[in-house]
């Protein structure tokens, strides 16, 4: 699942505030998210930041959904693997 984060860096230009003092390091906001194993980070701009944010929530709710229908799917082999101990022991019962 994605996350955005916000971390402090340095800019890069020797003659910023930032080169020297570690309290003066820049924000930004950053879309992390793992995949294969690895995190990986986008810088996201201020004007991107809503739609990062509808697209974070839209991917929780699929994932809802996702397990919503994984716990039905094992319901189901459970009910069924239940059914079938029940007609072995009817079986055996009956011989």
């Amino acid at each position: 699942m994605g996350r955005l984060v916000e971390r402090l860096r340095r800019c890069g230009r020797p003659n910023c505030a930032c080169a020297r003092d570690p309290r003066q390091r820049h924000g930004g906001k950053f879309l992390t998210v793992q995949l294969g194993g690895c995190t990986n980070a986008l810088h996201v701009r201020p004007g991107d930041e809503p739609k990062v944010r509808l697209a974070i929530e839209a991917y929780a709710k699929l994932w809802e959904i996702i397990n919503a229908l994984t716990e039905c799917e094992l319901s189901d082999l459970r009910r069924e693997a239940r059914e079938r101990q029940r007609a072995r022991r009817r079986k055996r019962g009956s011989k």
